[in-house]
C-alpha cells in the first residue's frame, strides 16, 4: 500500500473511531433538556476548523491530496469530520490566523475577510485596524460583501480611519449589489438630523401666552372697576347717612338725596361694568381651557385637579401624553392650573416647588429645562390633608407624525415575495426564576406572547425557551446554527437579564447564570459565532435586556417604501445578520407594558400591527416610537437600537416579516 493509501485508511479510522466514541453524534437533539453526559457545552462551540484534505485524481495514473480547508463550524461538527482545531478557550485565539492566514494568501476572498476580522478583534493578535483594513479591502476587491460592510463599519466609527460617513455610505451601497436605485443608508444620527426642523412649530404656545396676557388685562379691568364700584358704594353709603341726619324739608337734605339717586344710577352701571369685566375674564379663562366653574374653596377632602394649558398634549401610539418640539430648545415654558388652589400644600414640577407661582385662579407657569429630546415633565399636587394628583407627559422633539411609511404591497408581489423569502424559524427565550439575579416578572410572559403572534400571524416554526439554563440556551444556538439551510430565516427573541464586563463586552445571563462569573453567562461574542455559522438566509436577533446595545455594528440601510418590486426582491436575496437592542449600554426597563415589558409591549403593537411586507428598519421604527415616549415618561430613558450584528457575516440585506394572510 503506498503513503497515500495509508494516510486515507489512518482517515477513515480515526473518524469511524469518533462517531462511535460520541453517542450524541449521530442523534439530533431537538429537546431543550440535555441528556447527561450526551455531550460537552465546549463542544458545542463554534472554533476555526482545518479540515483534512480531500483525495483528488488526475487522469488514471496520478492522486493527491488537496490543501487542507479551513471553516467554522462547531466544535462537534469540526471532529466528525477529522479536521484540526483548538479546544474551546475565549482567552485563546492564537491559532486562528494560522488557520486562516495561509487561505487567505492564497486569494481566498472569505479568509482574507475572516483575517481581517481577526486581526480587528484581536483575536490571539494585538488589534491592529490598519491589517484589518487592508485585508478586508483585498477581500472586498474579490466581492465579498461581508468585507464590504466591515470597511463601511470602520469609516462610519472612525476605527483606524478618519471618521467617513461618504466612504461608509459608499461601502455599504455596493455591499447590497444594487447600482442606480433609491436605497439609502443612513445612520441614527442622520435621521434625528433629518427629522429635526428648521423652525420651532410652537404657535401655540405663542397663542396661550397671548390668551393668558388677555386673561391678565381682563383681571385688571376687572379690579379696577371693582375698585371704582367699592369707592361708589362707600360715597354712596356716607350720602345716605347724611340724608337720614338732615331734615326732609332743608335744601341740604334735598341735595343729598339727588346724590344718592346719582349715585345709585352710578353704581348700577359699575356694577353692569363689573359684571361685563368679570365675564371677560371668563372667556379669558376659557380660551385657555379652564372649567370656569371649578373656582373658589374647595369641600375638605377634594383631590387636586390639574389642567396643563400649555404645552397642547395629545396621545401618542405608546400610550403616553406628549407634545412635539420639532427642534431642540434649552428651556420651555409650562403653564398649567391646578384647582383647588388654595390651601395646598405643595405643587411641584419636575420636583421643583412652584407653590409661589400659583396665581388666584390657580393658573401657574414655570420655565422647564429641556435636557434631552424626550424630556419627561411631572406635576404633582398635594392638599393639606395629603390627597395627591399627579400629571405626566414628554416634551419630545422626535418625529411623532405616525407609523414608519407601509409598503403597498400587492398580491402577486406577495406571492413572490414569500416564496422567494423561504422559511422562518424562531426561538424565543424568556428568563425570569433567575437563581443568583433578581427575578423578573414579565420576561416569561413577553416570549409566550410573542411566540405566539410569530406563529399564528406570521407563520413561523416557534421554539419557546423559558427559564433556560445555559447549557440549554447554548444546545439551542448550536442546533440551529448547524441545521438551518441557505433559505431560512431565524428571528431570536430573548428577554432577560443581560450584563457588561469590564471590557465593554455584553452577556445574556441565563437562569443559573452567577454574580460576578461571566463563565457562566453568554457572551454576546458567543452569539456572533453561532449566527455567522449558519447558512440562514436572514437573521434578526431581538434582545430585550440589559446592556443590550452592546451587540450592535454598523447602520442599517432602509428600504424606502416606494422602492421598486424588483429592488426589493434583489435585496431580500441577500444575507442580513440585524440585531434590534431595546437600549443602549445602560439598564432597561422590566415593566411599565401592561403586564410586559416596555419594549415587549411595543414590539407585541408593531407585530399586530403589521399588515404587509415589513422589514427590519420600519418594526424598528413602530418600536423606537413607542419605547422613547414611555419610557421617558417613567423617567428612565430607553431607546432602542438597530444595526448590522458585527462579524456575523451580515452582507446589506434586512430582515423581511410578511403576515400569512398578505
Amino acid at each position: 500500500m503506498n503513503q497515500l493509501g495509508k494516510f486515507q485508511t489512518m482517515v477513515l479510522a480515526f473518524s469511524i473511531a469518533l462517531l462511535a466514541a460520541w453517542p450524541s453524534a449521530a442523534k439530533k437533539l431537538t429537546g431543550a433538556d440535555i441528556p447527561d453526559g450526551a455531550i460537552k457545552i465546549d463542544d458545542l462551540m463554534i472554533v476555526d476548523c482545518l479540515l483534512p484534505g480531500q483525495v483528488r485524481q488526475m487522469g488514471t495514473e496520478f492522486t493527491y491530496l488537496s490543501a487542507r480547508r479551513p471553516i467554522r463550524t462547531s466544535a462537534k461538527d469540526c471532529a466528525i469530520r477529522g479536521g484540526e482545531y483548538v479546544a474551546f478557550d475565549r482567552a485563546n485565539y492564537g491559532t486562528a490566523l494560522k488557520i486562516w492566514l495561509p487561505a487567505a494568501n492564497q486569494d481566498d476572498a472569505n479568509a482574507m475577510n475572516y483575517v481581517g476580522e481577526i486581526y480587528e478583534k484581536g483575536l490571539g493578535v494585538a488589534p491592529d485596524f490598519a491589517l484589518a483594513k487592508s485585508w478586508y479591502e483585498k477581500s472586498a476587491a474579490k466581492g465579498n460583501s461581508s468585507a464590504m460592510i466591515n470597511l463601511g463599519s470602520m469609516f462610519e466609527r472612525g476605527q483606524g480611519v478618519d471618521s467617513d460617513m461618504v466612504q461608509a455610505m459608499n461601502w455599504y451601497r455596493k455591499a447590497s449589489g444594487l447600482k442606480g436605485s433609491d436605497l439609502e443608508v443612513v445612520t441614527e444620527s442622520e435621521r434625528v438630523a433629518r427629522r429635526a426642523q428648521a423652525q420651532e412649530l410652537d404657535q401655540l404656545r405663542i397663542q396661550t401666552l397671548d390668551l393668558k396676557q388677555q386673561l391678565s388685562d381682563a383681571r385688571d379691568a376687572l379690579k379696577s372697576k371693582q375698585a371704582q364700584l367699592a369707592a361708589t358704594q362707600a360715597t354712596l353709603g356716607t350720602a345716605q347717612a347724611k340724608v337720614a341726619s338732615l331734615g326732609a324739608a332743608s335744601a341740604q337734605a334735598q341735595a343729598a338725596r339727588a346724590q344718592v339717586v346719582a349715585l345709585q344710577a352710578q353704581l348700577a352701571e359699575q356694577q353692569s361694568s363689573v359684571d361685563t369685566a368679570r365675564m371677560s375674564t371668563g372667556v379669558a379663562l376659557s380660551k385657555l381651557g379652564v372649567d370656569f366653574s371649578k373656582t373658589g374653596a374647595a369641600p375638605r377632602g377634594t383631590k387636586p385637579m390639574i389642567n396643563v394649558i400649555s404645552p397642547k398634549l395629545a396621545l401618542t401610539r405608546g400610550g403616553v401624553l406628549a407634545a412635539p418640539l420639532l427642534t431642540q430648545v434649552p428651556t420651555y415654558q409650562v403653564i398649567g392650573r391646578v384647582y383647588p388652589s388654595k390651601g395646598l400644600r405643595a405643587l411641584k414640577v419636575n420636583d421643583q416647588n412652584v407653590l409661589d407661582k400659583i396665581d388666584e385662579d390657580g393658573i401657574f407657569e414655570v420655565s422647564v429645562s429641556v435636557a434631552n429630546a424626550n424630556q419627561p415633565v411631572a406635576i404633582d399636587a398635594v392638599t393639606a390633608d395629603g390627597l395627591e394628583t399627579t400629571e405626566s407627559f414628554v416634551l419630545t422633539s422626535e418625529t411623532q407624525a405616525a407609523s414608519a411609511a407601509k409598503r403597498i404591497t400587492t398580491k402577486m408581489f406577495a406571492r413572490r415575495m414569500r416564496g422567494d423569502l423561504g422559511t422562518f424559524q424562531a426561538l424565543v427565550i424568556g428568563n425570569n426564576n433567575y437563581d443568583g439575579f433578581a427575578k423578573l416578572s414579565s420576561a416569561s410572559a413577553d416570549a409566550s406572547e410573542i411566540g405566539g403572534i410569530l406563529s399564528s400571524r406570521y407563520g413561523f416554526k416557534v421554539d419557546v425557551l423559558t427559564n433556560a439554563t445555559r447549557a440549554q440556551l447554548l444546545l439551542k444556538l448550536s442546533t440551529l446554527a448547524t441545521t438551518l439551510k441557505a433559505n431560512d430565516n431565524l428571528l431570536i427573541y430573548y428577554a432577560g437579564h443581560g450584563q457588561i464586563d469590564a471590557a465593554g463586552k455584553g452577556y445574556w445571563v441565563p437562569i443559573d447564570g452567577k454574580q460576578n462569573d461571566p463563565a457562566s453567562w453568554v457572551g454576546n461574542d458567543t452569539i456572533t459565532d453561532f449566527l455567522g455559522a449558519t447558512l440562514a438566509k436572514h437573521v434578526m436577533v431581538v434582545a430585550d435586556s440589559c446592556y443590550a446595545g452592546t451587540l450592535s455594528g454598523s447602520a442599517i440601510r432602509p428600504i424606502p417604501a416606494t422602492a421598486k418590486d424588483e429592488d426589493v426582491l434583489f435585496i431580500s436575496r441577500v444575507k442580513a445578520r440585524t440585531v434590534l437592542a431595546s437600549g443602549g449600554l445602560a439598564p432597561v426597563l422590566d415593566s411599565g407594558g401592561n403586564g410586559h415589558s416596555i419594549f415587549a409591549s411595543a414590539f407585541i403593537r408593531a407585530l399586530n400591527s403589521g399588515d404587509g411586507l415589513m422589514d427590519g428598519n420600519r418594526l424598528y421604527e413602530e418600536v423606537n416610537t413607542q419605547v422613547v415616549q414611555r419610557s421617558a415618561a417613567a423617567r428612565l430613558p430607553q431607546r432602542p437600537q438597530y444595526s448590522a450584528l458585527k462579524h456575523a457575516g451580515h452582507q446589506g440585506s434586512d430582515f423581511f416579516l410578511l403576515p400569512k394572510d398578505a
